[in-house]
């Protein structure tokens, strides 16, 4: 099983994970599922090709953050 079926299988227990139980929690493990499928290419990218997939990061963590505990 390579790094990119991990972050596949990540996202969508992220997403299943958000669904079911919590948003929160969901966002989190979709960003660390999205990090996972970036860190083998984020080396190969030009540096403007690095500021969307960041800024999702970014993004997911900060609702993960913002959204109320409940």
């Amino acid at each position: 099983m390579n790094i990119k079926q991990i972050s596949y299988a990540l996202a969508l227990s992220g997403v299943l994970t958000g669904a079911l139980l919590s948003v929160r929690i969901g966002a989190l493990i979709i960003a660390v599922g999205f990090i996972l499928f970036l860190s083998p290419d984020i080396r190969s990218m030009r540096p403007i090709q690095k500021v969307i997939p960041i800024a999702l990061v970014i993004a997911l963590i900060a609702i993960a953050l913002a959204l109320p505990r409940g």
